[in-house]
């Protein structure tokens, strides 16, 4: 009876629930990035290089990566609102202490914590959301609340690096650190308590080895790290790109860096929206909603090499599109997912798929280094985050194919 008593407990109004969310999720991807709108600056201001930086932005995903699954755990065990709290105070802390480190150990533990601190964001998302919304809505829901994760590197783009050009690196850590406190407030006064039940039964297929002996819990893991190389790329990658190969000052990185990842937040509600549409209309939610995954990430790999052409007009153009592209991947990613685990095991589900995808987030950015390192551009590190869409694309769409899911109760 675990899914009938956490329905009782959800919030009355779940869409204010879902702003408090989408916020959450824009401060997590603004802080995650900060380092990647400060590296141009900080860099050479401290003597780091191209390597240690490709070391710096992948070791957010050292401690991220595997301890998603034990945030996964938690969040189908303990209330969410207390464990989304305890790690995003973790988080804005390390974002604080940034600041104040002049070495590359220093930054690097910081990262270390920032990873830590953000484990919780996606399994305590799918947990409230697959209590809080029928199978019909829970498209637009997931698009919106994911649309952080595309707000937050925009606006990280855009006034991250108008802070940087003003007030410096330091400056920038400082101001987002302290300020993104200010969210727990409401947090702590509106959150639901979803009162959950603390073990799964014997035979109720939610258990971790029944959960990884199915095939469809692979395609969503080696698909979301398919996915995940390209865009991480793009999340750590950017900023340098635009400076040191275009040749970019750092408002017009702040500006032009900005810009592609409003482009994918439209695509994203757009995407969930359509799939809702499709499912209220009868057809099937998995094969909706996969097909619209696959379809976008497709896309995302034949657009991106276009970033390489030699006119910048053109270039942008590829980037606009390609980015149009994978906000229509990302808008059913999660809902997916739940369609597929069910109440019971979508915290475990949802952790272990998250850290199985961000595998992709500790090698992305540090072959993109080495491979800029080597080559003295970025051609082959476009191409290479083509391939990894494809990869994606071919296990959302060949190992998918479940239509039930987990059993709730």
């Amino acid at each position: 009876m675990a899914q009938a008593h956490a329905r009782d407990t959800a919030p009355r109004r779940p869409w204010g629930l879902v702003f408090l969310l989408v916020l959450g999720m824009c401060i997590s991807f603004f802080d995650r990035g900060n380092l990647a709108i400060a590296a141009p600056v900080l860099g050479p201001a401290l003597g780091l290089s191209t390597m240690q930086k490709g070391m710096l932005l992948s070791s957010f995903f050292w401690t991220y990566s595997v301890l998603l699954v034990v945030a996964g755990w938690l969040a189908d065990r303990v209330q969410v609102k207390w464990l989304y709290a305890a790690g995003f105070l973790l988080w804005s802390l390390a974002t604080l202490a940034t600041a104040a480190m002049s070495t590359f150990a220093g930054l690097l533990v910081m990262r270390l914590l920032l990873g830590i601190g953000e484990t919780v964001v996606y399994p305590c998302n799918g947990k409230i959301l697959v209590n809080a919304f029928n199978e019909e809505c829970r498209g637009l829901a997931n698009a919106l609340t994911d649309l952080g994760s595309r707000l937050g590197p925009m606006m990280g783009n855009l006034l991250g690096g108008l802070l940087v050009a003003g007030i410096g690196w330091r400056g920038l850590f400082t101001a987002t650190g302290a300020t993104a406190l200010l969210w727990l407030v409401p947090w702590l006064l509106w959150a639901p308590r979803i009162e959950i039940q603390s073990k799964s039964e014997p035979g109720d297929g939610s258990g971790w080895g029944e959960l990884l002996r199915r095939r469809d819990v692979w395609g969503t893991f080696i698909g979301l790290c398919g996915a995940n190389y390209a865009w991480y790329f793009l999340l750590s990658w950017m900023p340098s790109y635009l400076a040191d190969e275009r040749h970019f000052t750092m408002k017009s990185v702040a500006v032009w860096g900005a810009l592609p990842y409003l482009v994918m937040a439209v695509a994203q509600v757009n995407g969930g929206l359509m799939a809702d549409r499709w499912i209220r209309a009868g057809r099937s939610a998995v094969p909706v909603r996969r097909g619209i995954m696959v379809a976008g990430l497709l896309f995302t790999a034949i657009l991106l090499p276009l970033a390489l052409l030699p006119r910048i007009e053109w270039a942008f153009a590829g980037i606009f599109i390609a980015f149009f592209a994978f906000g229509t991947y990302v808008s059913n990613l999660w809902a997916l997912t739940q369609t597929l685990a069910g109440s019971r095991a979508v915290g475990r589900w949802t952790g272990m798929q998250n850290a199985f995808g961000n595998l992709a987030g500790i090698v992305s950015p540090i072959l993109t280094g080495w491979l800029v390192s080597r080559t003295g551009s970025f051609r082959i590190a476009f191409v290479a985050a083509s391939v990894a869409c494809v990869i994606g694309a071919a296990s959302f769409g060949l190992l998918v194919r479940t239509p039930s899911q987990v059993p709730a109760d």
